[in-house]
């Protein structure tokens, strides 16, 4: 844990950089949409690993898969600094510019955006952590439903993130109502699915609804909060927190007199509170006073 901790900033890392070079938000969610392509072909890699050379293979692996990642990342390194020496011997070097005249946070603008994808994280995490479960105790189907079920989320997700990184030139926050309405509509429909067909289709709302959260999530998040490594860091740590949370949306949910199904009913209203706290959070920051917000401190 002390080990793998440090390791997964990579991915806030990548997109703070992504951000901080000048990145639109278009590039920031094409490269998610990587990430989406990686989660669509790793598990059908890893069964084959492990079906042909057992488990403890998967672990050397993952190890393989870093060391090549390192090679890469510093052959890159040493690409762009021989790109650099050449650019400054051409011609008289730019000094970097200064990040001291960003515009100051918002302390309230902060602890909504934060709280409301807090929200939308958790029904995320709960419905893909609880949906083994489900299928097969609540909808009395076999347990391959379920990992069809998320694989087929997992290939959607990848055209709907292509997608939305070309429309989020009209309006992110528009984008994200929509993907929080179907986030709402796919809730409810686990609520009451009964079959292997509906599970199926009900997940096109649930790949948009992950596209908005994923993808226009973290644009939002800088766009708002203009500080790259600040706003990405915290963007990503709704997640892992969400993830945390969904712990107790599972209990609360499971204790309704409609046992596991009420699990999606709290998921659609938690999802449907996210929204208007993200709507709250745009109309504080346009009805923010001249005066300067009170900066966060970050030390």
């Amino acid at each position: 844990m002390l080990i793998g901790g440090p390791a997964g900033v990579g991915s806030s890392m990548l997109f703070a950089h992504l951000r901080h070079s000048g990145a639109g938000p278009s590039a920031v969610i094409n490269t998610r949409a990587i990430i989406s392509v990686a989660w669509v072909a790793g598990p059908p890699v890893a069964t084959f690993i492990m079906g042909w050379f057992g488990n403890r293979a998967m672990l050397l692996a993952i190890a393989a898969v870093a060391v090549i990642n390192i090679a890469t990342t510093a052959m890159m390194i040493k690409a762009r600094n021989a790109a650099g020496a050449a650019t400054a011997a051409g011609s008289q070097q730019v000094p970097p510019a200064s990040t001291a005249e960003e515009p100051p946070v918002g302390r309230l603008r902060v602890v909504l955006i934060v709280a409301a994808f807090i929200l939308l994280q958790a029904t995320n995490a709960t419905a893909m952590t609880i949906m083994t479960v489900y299928v097969t105790e609540t909808l009395k189907m076999d347990v391959m439903w379920a990992g069809i079920a998320l694989g087929v989320a997992a290939a959607l997700e990848v055209p709907a993130l292509l997608l939305v990184s070309r429309l989020t030139s009209y309006s992110q926050l528009g984008l994200l109502a929509t993907s929080c309405i179907a986030g709402i509509g796919y809730y409810l429909g686990l609520s009451v699915v009964t079959g292997p067909l509906m599970l199926l289709v009900l997940q096109l709302l649930n790949a948009w609804s992950f596209a908005g959260i994923a993808g226009v999530g973290l644009p939002l998040f800088q766009k708002m909060i203009p500080r790259p490594g600040l706003s990405t860091g915290l963007y990503m740590n709704t997640r892992r927190i969400g993830a945390i949370v969904s712990g107790p949306i599972i209990a609360a949910g499971s204790l309704t007199t409609i046992g596991q199904r009420g699990i999606f009913l709290t998921s659609a209203t938690l999802t449907l509170l996210g929204l208007a706290i993200i709507i709250t959070a745009n109309r504080t920051n346009q009805a923010a006073p001249e005066r300067a917000a009170e900066p966060i401190d970050v030390t």
